[in-house]
């Protein structure tokens, strides 16, 4: 892996995809960036699986469909062969991040930089919620009701109506927050980029489970192997995808 940013594991497929950054440079369009495809055990399947992109980052599926956000970009690949179906570009984004597709298809990708959430409806692009609870936009999770948002400027993360717009906080504490994961028992593992993974239960109660940022090992936008109870954590600068078991008494 060369720093990983998101690892998704795709259940119906059995397979772990990763969106590999390859070196953080500013953002830069440089077109090294690509995406891994690794067995659920760990072992690499076709480690340049997708190439041609720039700094991968936050994933999604729907379908058939593989959502990448990229710099200024939301990419759509075709997860039967691999290739880049689509390329959406969007005007003013500055550092799209995370991705989430909620149960109408609808996708919904962050800019962190930008201080939106933009959405793909069909083929084309609008901006979902751009208000003053949108700051520093990262890890987003689409449930039936609400777009769960976790922001990496002020530590909260909030719920957001899908047609109001009405904001509510959630949580808070976790500084840079990155990554949202959902457990069989409908709680939720949310990283802090920075080395931090906390358990996010339903009331909102928070417990810390992983700090490992006195080694300089990042966590960043993580995902769940939910009938294993596997958390994958993608380390970026660290450049592993590493796995741990939950446990539950």
């Amino acid at each position: 892996m060369k720093t990983p940013e998101s690892a998704l594991y795709d259940e119906s497929r059995r397979v772990i995809f990763v969106s590999n950054v390859n070196g953080f440079n500013n953002d830069q369009h440089d077109g090294d960036g690509f995406i891994s495809k690794l067995k659920p055990n760990g072992t690499v399947d076709n480690l340049d699986w997708v190439t041609g992109l720039n700094d991968p980052k936050g994933l999604a599926i729907w379908k058939s469909k593989l959502y990448v956000a990229d710099i200024d970009h939301l990419v759509e690949i075709n997860i039967n062969n691999g290739t880049i179906v689509n390329s959406y570009p969007i005007s003013g984004a500055v550092f799209l991040n995370d991705v989430t597709v909620d149960s109408k298809g609808t996708v919904y990708v962050s800019d962190t930089g930008g201080n939106k959430i933009y959405q793909l409806k069909g083929n084309t692009i609008s901006v979902f919620d751009e208000d003053e609870n949108v700051s520093g936009p990262n890890g987003l999770m689409a449930e039936s009701e609400t777009l769960i948002m976790a922001s990496a400027a002020t530590g909260n993360i909030g719920l957001i109506d899908y047609q109001t717009k009405a904001y509510t906080n959630w949580t808070s504490g976790i500084a840079n927050a990155d990554g949202i994961a959902k457990d069989r028992f409908k709680n939720y593992f949310i990283s802090n980029w920075q080395g931090e993974v906390y358990y996010v239960f339903t009331n909102g109660n928070t417990l810390k489970l992983l700090d490992t940022k006195d080694a300089g090992i990042n966590s960043a936008d993580v995902s769940m192997m939910p009938k294993e109870n596997i958390l994958l954590v993608p380390t970026f600068f660290n450049n592993r995808i590493v796995a741990y078991q939950a446990t539950y008494e």
